[in-house]
């Protein structure tokens, strides 16, 4: 459907009528009513087909899509009309030598002044392989993926008006040139990292489209499921550190963005590795089961749901309105950075230790935080 505007044409005082001066119909397009946010992760955005089989299987639909980094390559083959089940059967299939290629040569010739580990062209044939020969904005389904541009430092979204004239695998392959790992992607004199730097869940993004919904998928990691699978190794260390910055991004982005209009998944699948090519088919299912519990209990979608799926969940299903929040006295050492950083006062300083000011707190926006910096890991979050 389209929105139908009157403009009259404008005539100086002294001009005479025109016979055809009526008022002129300009059809603009409507804005989406559900976006579909793709965050990344790397290997965990395997979780992306899951969250894709769950909203198939309850039948909700979305018109726009916004992806970062592993999301923007998801979300480019969802709106180009890929269905989920194809979507699968490409990514069981997908093998790390398909991606990862060693910059060998050059890091034996130019050692430190490598401009990356891994060989850039070789992810970007692999892209070619999966990506139809599309510009952005010729997609079946609008799509947007963001990148960094390292000489301003900016944000840019492929697909916006002025940037849609690139091909789809340029766009991906920028939004996932992970620093240090690919090489960046040159255009028009500037160069383009990975999105997901500055904005891995690009909710700001996503409500300036002015949907009545936004369902986002959040891959950061969140140490309150499971300790992340960390190596004391120079890359292990520099991908972590990557994490963390992602992590306290996406904190502020959910306190800014986070409402009753947002239904946030957070697959639990931080523990993994970010380049873990073994374990495709769990990833996939903890999107899935995940998806399925938030989608089926959240306020703003569980009245789209037609189906009875219940019995389809590998965990029963509960609101998911409140987060419940829990303090141990034992570990409490009273350093108050539970209240610091919680946004939405759930906890207190009092006395020696802190306290807990909303047993369930419905404001929460789930960033986890509180218990992220709780260095005693004192601090227990329910109903996750």
């Amino acid at each position: 459907m389209l929105r139908v505007s009157l403009i009259y044409p404008l005539h100086k005082m002294n001009d005479s009528p025109q016979p055809n001066s009526g008022p002129r119909l300009v059809q603009e397009p409507e804005r989406p009513r559900r976006v579909l946010v793709l965050g990344g992760g790397g290997m965990r955005g395997m979780a992306h087909i899951g969250v894709l089989r769950a909203l198939k299987t309850l039948d909700i639909k979305f018109d726009a899509v916004v992806g970062t980094s592993i999301g923007a390559l998801i979300g480019a083959m969802v709106a180009e009309g890929r269905d989920v089940d194809e979507l699968e059967a490409e990514v069981r299939s997908l093998k790390k030598e398909d991606y990862f290629r060693l910059n060998a040569i050059k890091m034996l010739l130019r050692g430190p002044r490598v401009t990356s580990m891994y060989q850039g062209l070789n992810f970007r044939r692999s892209l070619e392989r999966l990506l139809p020969d599309e510009k952005m904005g010729s997609t079946k389904m609008a799509f947007y993926c963001n990148a960094i541009c390292l000489e301003s430092g900016g944000s840019i979204f492929w697909g916006t008006r002025g940037f849609s004239g690139m091909s789809l695998a340029d766009a991906v392959y920028s939004s996932c040139a992970l620093p240090a790992v690919f090489e960046p992607f040159e255009h028009e004199g500037r160069h383009y990292i990975d999105g997901g730097i500055a904005d891995p869940t690009p909710l700001r993004f996503a409500k300036t489209l002015h949907p009545e919904m936004v369902i986002a998928v959040d891959l950061t990691v969140k140490g309150t499921y499971r300790t992340p699978n960390f190596k004391d190794r120079a890359i292990s260390t520099l991908f972590r550190s990557f994490e963390i910055a992602q992590e306290v991004v996406v904190e502020h982005m959910l306190h800014m963005h986070a409402d009753e209009n947002v239904v946030l998944i957070q697959p639990k699948v931080g523990h993994l590795h970010r380049f873990d090519f073994e374990e495709i088919p769990e990833v996939i299912q903890a999107g899935e089961d995940e998806a399925l519990r938030v989608l089926l209990s959240h306020a703003a979608t569980r009245d789209l749901v037609t189906c009875k799926p219940e019995d389809r969940l590998s965990c029963p299903v509960t609101p998911a309105d409140y987060v419940q929040l829990s303090i141990d006295p034992a570990r409490c050492v009273g350093c108050g950075l539970c209240e610091a950083v919680c946004e939405t006062q759930g906890f207190k300083m009092a006395g020696e230790t802190a306290q807990v000011r909303k047993v369930h707190n419905y404001e929460c926006t789930r960033d986890h935080a509180c218990a992220r910096n709780c260095p005693t890991q004192a601090i227990r979050l329910g109903n996750l």
